[in-house]
């Protein structure tokens, strides 16, 4: 896959609400002056990127894209009054629908089906509606089922103004999106997606799985230091009292069913405290406190292998256990780390990349039951990135729900002249 694709495939967006209508009926309040809208514009187009060349390339080419296409939805919204899909059954393939008129207007007005005037007003759900159904769920990260739903409802319901803000926003996230060189790894949180740079080439792209909605995974830059191979797990506190010692006070053999040790004392020092000895007084609390600790193993948490960074959170990526996620759609599941779909992969490019490891060196790695970490001579950057909208490399424009709610308070601050420390931070 080429350096153009990645960066394509990076720029993701999603202005969508928490309810059916939520969104398309506070639109107006968000609204800016029309002087604002056109300065915003004019100030982006002319952006001179500052980041690594080809980067910097590419990321300007996805910028044109996006001002295109926020130009045609702009044109739209004051030409069309966006209609609104009323909540139904299921609808599919060969049904007969009052609403399946209402669906196939959107979808011609938004590109994905072809305008037949014989057609229009058909109540009939049609092969042609059908496809053109399954390329608007792909734009927008939904299970591409063809099937008329309240998830592809909602999306489609939000309007094209609320849409051409949407991509205004990410495309002043992307203008603080500045890589120091051309080797690097990009996790995007709302597409839950890594994608590894090198030399300005998209070489290595996979699923990941970020926070939930409660535990969210920090927008942030690092640096990958770290490779360990065969981790062990210290939970941290949060987790041990939020998700593991509330089921053991209950159930004394949960720790057992999860593989955690109780311990104390730290490296050479740890000591496995017996399960008569356990006590949750002392549990992450005074001077010799115990904690919950899970051996390296194939059942791990952690998986095979984890990437430790030198970030200010305790947030890095890792293999996991529960690889059955990652064939989930939405897949925000973890309390705040990253899990990653190939992770055995990224490792190899990691020590290929930093430290000229051969292959080789890096299976004998892989083939030992002993922890065992290996310093990155080269460090590679990991920006964690919350871009919602972007142009694929078939140019259709992509949205992605807006996760962590973060679009609607970081436009408004855009449009109140406060958005210079929320974009540094956000993109």
């Amino acid at each position: 896959m080429d350096k153009f694709k990645y960066l394509l495939n990076c720029c993701v967006l999603a202005l969508v609400s928490a309810n059916e209508h939520a969104f398309a009926s506070e639109q107006l309040a968000f609204a800016p002056p029309a002087q604002l809208s056109e300065q915003l514009q004019t100030d982006t187009s002319h952006t001179q990127l500052e980041s690594a060349p080809e980067t910097q390339h590419h990321l300007q080419v996805q910028l044109d894209q996006l001002h295109s296409e926020m130009s045609k939805l702009e044109e739209l919204s004051m030409n069309v009054t966006w209609p609104i899909l009323k909540k139904t059954r299921l609808l599919s393939f060969g049904d007969y629908h009052q609403q399946i008129p209402v669906l196939r207007e959107m979808l011609i007005h938004l590109g994905d089906l072809k305008e037949t005037l014989n057609e229009k007003q058909s109540p009939l759900f049609d092969l042609e509606l059908h496809h053109a159904l399954i390329r608007f769920q792909k734009r927008h990260g939904n299970k591409a089922d063809g099937i008329l739903g309240p998830a592809t409802r909602r999306q489609l319901n939000i309007t094209p103004f609320a849409r051409s803000e949407q991509i205004l926003l990410n495309i002043y996230r992307m203008n603080s999106f500045q890589p120091e060189n051309d080797q690097f790894i990009q996790v995007n949180v709302p597409d839950y997606k890594l994608h590894l740079i090198d030399h300005g080439i998209e070489t290595l792209t996979m699923k990941t799985i970020v926070g939930k909605r409660k535990r969210k995974t920090p927008i942030f830059t690092t640096e990958v230091n770290r490779v360990v191979v065969n981790p062990s797990w210290y939970v941290p506190k949060s987790i041990a009292y939020k998700d593991i010692l509330p089921i053991y006070k209950e159930d004394p053999g949960y720790l057992d069913k999860k593989n955690l040790k109780v311990v104390t004392g730290w490296g050479a020092q740890r000591k496995l405290i017996p399960a008569a000895e356990v006590d949750l007084e002392k549990m992450y609390k005074g001077e010799s406190y115990q904690r919950l600790w899970e051996p390296p193993g194939e059942a791990n948490t952690l998986g095979k292998v984890k990437f430790l960074t030198n970030g200010p959170y305790s947030v890095y990526l890792h293999d996991t256990s529960a690889k059955s996620l990652f064939s989930e759609d939405k897949r925000a599941f973890s309390s705040g780390c990253i899990r990653v779909e190939q992770p055995r992969k990224l490792a190899d490019a990691l020590l290929r990349m930093s430290n000229q490891l051969p292959l080789t060196e890096v299976d004998d790695l892989f083939s030992r039951t002993k922890t065992t970490q290996v310093k990155l001579q080269k460090p590679i950057k990991l920006y964690v990135t919350y871009w919602t909208s972007w142009v694929d490399e078939t140019g259709n424009l992509n949205f992605r729900d807006d996760l962590y709610r973060r679009d609607r308070y970081e436009l408004s601050q855009l449009k109140n002249g406060s958005a210079q420390e929320i974009f540094i931070t956000s993109y």
